[in-house]
């Protein structure tokens, strides 16, 4: 998670976008839910509900922080849109809508979107590498 130097306004903007992505595909499976109350409690975000009317808002708060901050909430909120492994194409709106509103270009999201995806597959190899069983024949020494 690379948002923790988000203020409490901007932590709320972004759980506010967030949901707004889980949303869009119109099914809010357990994972998603999960993932949500997960951000909120790793923000320090308590009480959170979700205001579809304060999406442009939050939007706006976002546009205003740092380039950096931007990339990592950029990052953060594609993670959120195929944390279900399905990007909606309403999910990919809600994101150009974003891209936009930061004024990131094509390019930028690429590359942005290929970090989490790289993330996510080193993320699987550890979790097979920690659950794998033990292979039946002993290394001898």
């Amino acid at each position: 998670m690379f948002l923790h130097e988000l203020g409490s306004i901007e932590a709320e903007a972004f759980l506010t976008l967030a949901s707004e992505i889980i949303e869009d595909d119109g099914i809010v499976d357990l994972e998603e839910a999960k993932v949500l109350d997960q951000y909120a409690k790793d923000m320090r975000v308590h009480g959170f509900s979700y205001d579809a009317a304060a999406c442009n808002a939050a939007r706006d708060t976002l546009a205003q922080l740092p380039e950096l901050l931007k990339r990592k909430v950029y990052m953060e909120l594609f993670s959120v849109a195929i944390c279900d492994s399905f990007e909606d194409i309403n999910e990919r709106r809600t994101l150009n809508s974003l891209r936009d509103a930061f004024g990131f270009d094509n390019r930028i999201c690429r590359a942005l979107e290929s970090c989490v995806l790289d993330l996510y597959s080193v993320y699987a190899a550890i979790d097979e590498a920690l659950t794998m069983p033990a292979s039946p024949v002993q290394a001898t020494e």
